[in-house]
């Protein structure tokens, strides 16, 4: 599911993400300790990700009208060799939350990365082997947020096949570290293409 800053903007943190069941559930207080936890001269990064394949365009960063509800009836995309590389696009964010001195208000920046699932083929092999693990491991709770019925198995098969070069073999993938469900490990490849 995507979000537009005029649909967020000035809303309280559930608010904000109320559509994330996930956050709902299982993050709230530990999110609300966190800002109490938070001191001016020490700022708090994280990441997130997902996968598209409904864009309007290459690399847009806007959610045009309507968008929301195209993606939430959005079905699914198919395996289509190389083809799937240019059609699945790979976005990440860094996000960047920092409590302002005086007032106590908390700022949230995000600096957004995206582009096509094919770039991983010109990355260190380790980062399509974490992003096919964040895949695998997303909790329950946030595979409908992502949308990922409508492009998992396309993006792991072509991640395996096309960039790694694996067949459908029983390949064992050696455990990487993950933060927060994954997000934080697969921010290190858009950080290559800032």
């Amino acid at each position: 599911m995507r979000w537009a800053l005029q649909q967020k903007f000035n809303l309280p943190m559930m608010g904000i993400h109320k559509p994330v069941a996930g956050f709902i559930n299982h993050l709230v207080p530990k999110v609300y300790d966190l800002f109490k936890a938070m001191s001016p001269d020490a700022p708090v990064y994280r990441g997130n990700w997902a996968l598209f394949h409904d864009l309007d365009g290459a690399l847009d960063l806007y959610t045009p009208s309507g968008h929301v509800e195209r993606n939430e009836k959005a079905k699914e995309y198919a395996y289509q060799g190389e083809k799937t590389g240019r059609d699945l696009m790979f976005r990440a964010e860094y996000q960047t939350l920092r409590k302002l001195a005086k007032s106590g208000a908390i700022v949230f920046s995000i600096r957004t990365y995206q582009f096509y699932l094919e770039d991983f083929k010109t990355y260190p092999r380790n980062e399509a082997e974490c992003l096919i693990k964040a895949i695998e491991t997303v909790h329950p709770d946030f595979i409908p947020y992502k949308a990922m019925p409508c492009w998992k198995d396309a993006s792991l098969k072509y991640l395996r096949e096309n960039v790694l070069g694996l067949g459908r073999s029983g390949t064992k993938w050696k455990d990487i570290a993950l933060f927060f469900g994954g997000s934080i490990a697969v921010l290190g490849v858009a950080l290559l293409v800032g």
